[in-house]
């Protein structure tokens, strides 16, 4: 038996170093190798924490498997001269930055991308990121650092100040309002009662939520084989809800400092408060995705 395997060894290993493209996919798949657990570890710890990180990884799986699926499709396609030598720069480019990802997980991630942006380009080129989108999306959104913090970066590179913060505060507001409590803003980010008042600051203003929502229905989609049409229409669905849920739970918030103290404040406001949020709005958006990949939720569009 160990024979037998020394052997398949052997062969593997003569067959990675028998012409240069194979060297270059074999220190490649080296680079890959290396990220890889400093990758697991960083998802384990965000998991541990309560993070959404768990989606990157179903991603990522499912966009590998979409691959997987069209391998011997693959097969057919063939680089130009440039795309090839252009995966060769990046994937010889890799190896000297790793020292930069001991430090940043995200800094491994970016080249972990890199590392597989010059194996595709080396083996299949531009081609394969025209045919297989989905997949390469898929991808991305797997191994992308941070893409709430990155979201968030774009999102006030393109608002005015506190866009969100502001429009969330004044929905609490209303929404309090119309339940008959004394609700006022003393500024524009602030929801006051009586007892007390609390301030809108970024981290409750939906978008965090929403930003997962987006990728958790992208995920959902694809995994559920629905069009383009569908997935888009889904999406749009997880962000509205996620931001229209977080309205009632600001008005929950100011409640709890206003009339029930501190410590059921806190609760509402630290980890077990938030999952029994995200975990309301997941199974109200549960039932919506699945009237809509029913179709119920298209026959009444046309009614």
């Amino acid at each position: 038996m160990k024979g037998k395997t020394a052997q398949i060894a052997a062969g593997w290993f003569q067959k990675s170093i028998s012409t240069t493209h194979h060297r270059m996919v074999t220190l490649g798949l080296l680079v890959v190798a290396y990220c890889l657990p400093l990758w697991l570890a960083d998802m384990a710890v965000k998991v541990l924490q309560g993070s959404s990180a768990v989606l990157s990884g179903i991603a990522l799986g499912l966009g590998l498997f979409r691959f997987w699926q069209q391998r011997q499709e693959l097969t057919t396609l063939e680089p130009s001269e440039g795309d090839r030598w252009l995966g060769y720069f990046l994937i010889g480019l890799s190896p000297w930055l790793l020292p930069l990802g001991f430090a940043n997980p995200w800094i491994s991630q970016v080249i972990w991308m890199q590392t597989l942006v010059g194996i595709a380009l080396s083996s299949w080129g531009t081609t394969v990121f025209r045919r297989y989108p989905l997949p390469i999306f898929l991808i991305v959104i797997g191994l992308f650092p941070e893409p709430t913090l990155v979201a968030k970066t774009i999102w006030k590179t393109f608002t005015p100040p506190e866009m969100l913060e502001r429009i969330m505060a004044w929905s609490g507001t209303v929404g309090l309002r119309a339940i008959g409590q004394p609700a006022s803003q003393p500024n524009a980010v602030s929801i006051a009662l009586p007892g007390g008042t609390v301030m809108v600051d970024w981290g409750c203003s939906g978008f965090n939520m929403a930003t997962v929502m987006a990728v958790a229905s992208l995920v959902v989609g694809v995994a559920m084989r629905e069009s383009p049409t569908k997935i888009a229409l889904i999406t749009a669905i997880g962000v509205i809800l996620a931001l229209l849920a977080n309205i009632p739970r600001i008005m929950l918030l100011a409640m709890s400092e206003a009339y029930w103290g501190k410590s059921v404040f806190e609760f509402l406001h630290g980890f077990w408060g938030g999952q029994i949020f995200s975990g309301t709005m997941f199974t109200i958006y549960y039932y919506v995705i699945m009237a809509i990949h029913n179709g119920k939720f298209s026959r009444r569009l046309a009614k």
